[in-house]
């Protein structure tokens, strides 16, 4: 008998290691309909990312991805929306380096703990853009204007105290000139309002508007990719023209913390499958972005940096309430 108890103890003490429930809902997730949260609005790059991660998952774990829609408060709605959902990997929601700088806010109650981020899948750098009936046609005619008569020059992109307004900061301190920033709900929301004649510049992913940029409605003056873009070799980079500025936004999905790790798992080596097809690399470079490499820990590591440097970054510039 007692050697019976020390067998069930074993066993049982066994189980609690490998964590048995989960790991049986991992052998059979997802059984049902699996909702992708994208807090940009349609149409957004982060949005034509999710579709094409539901598209391939779907494929790939033969089972139905749903993309919905859920934008503002800097992905805050999203965020609760996720938040109050159960941590069973059935509602996962998309992120960009943006939630960095949203939790690095204070009107902002989430944090990384909050999350388990998935590695990144895709990444971009920003970009200077005009129409292109601009009367600047460099980013030294923007420069020398804006410097003259700051208050004759709307500028604005993607969210407020975010990635975006990141790199025009860091272009102001540069550049040496003040700017008021228009914040949008989406990249494309800017990329509308540039092409409307609402605003004069935007700053943005060039990806926000490639049909555009491609049938030359709209031109890149400058971008902040630490070297020459693969995609865009005849925009000289911020660097270049004298500006040190050089940064990129990842992209990527996180799932709520206590997500079983199982599951977890389950879904990172789904990802690691699609990135490795031809059809996700084709969208890659059809929608011109750049491939990252990162582990699922060196991303909890890094977003934690990025949202402690991005405090800094806010206090600093009196973003931060």
């Amino acid at each position: 008998m007692r050697r019976f108890v020390i067998a069930f103890a074993a066993v049982l003490g066994v189980a609690a290691l490998f964590d048995v429930p989960s790991a049986r809902a991992a052998d059979t997730y997802p059984s049902a309909t699996v909702r992708l949260e994208c807090w940009s609005s349609a149409g957004a790059p982060l949005d034509v990312m999710m579709r094409q991660v539901g598209k391939q998952l779907g494929d790939i774990l033969n089972q139905t991805f749903i993309v919905e829609n859920r934008p503002g408060g800097e992905g805050a709605v999203a965020m609760a929306y996720v938040q109050n959902k159960p941590a069973d990997g059935y509602t996962i929601l998309s992120t960009t380096s943006s939630m960095s700088f949203a939790m690095a806010t204070s009107d902002i109650q989430f944090r990384p703990d909050d999350f388990i981020v998935l590695p990144a899948l895709q990444a971009e750098a920003s970009a200077v853009a005009v129409r292109a009936d601009s009367k600047f046609k460099t980013m030294k005619d923007f420069m020398d204007f804006i410097r003259a008569h700051p208050d004759q020059v709307s500028v604005g992109g993607f969210s407020s105290a975010g990635f975006h307004q990141y790199v025009f900061y860091r272009l102001q301190q540069a550049g040496h000139f003040k700017s008021i920033w228009v914040p949008f709900a989406g990249g494309q929301d800017a990329a509308l309002a540039l092409l409307g004649g609402h605003i004069d510049v935007a700053v943005m992913t060039p990806s926000s508007a490639l049909a555009q940029i491609k049938n030359g409605d709209i031109r890149l003056l400058g971008i902040s990719s630490a070297e020459r873009n693969e995609y865009f070799p005849d925009v000289p980079t911020f660097k270049e023209q004298g500006y040190d500025v050089a940064a990129s936004i990842w992209r990527g999905v996180m799932v709520k913390a206590g997500t079983p790790q199982p599951i977890v798992d389950k879904l990172v080596a789904a990802f690691d499958t699609m990135k490795k097809t031809e059809e996700w690399q084709k969208f890659s470079k059809l929608n011109m972005q750049s491939s990252v490499n990162v582990s699922l820990t060196q991303m909890q590591t890094q977003v934690r940096q990025e949202v402690r440097d991005d405090a800094e970054f806010l206090k600093a510039t009196g973003l931060r309430k």
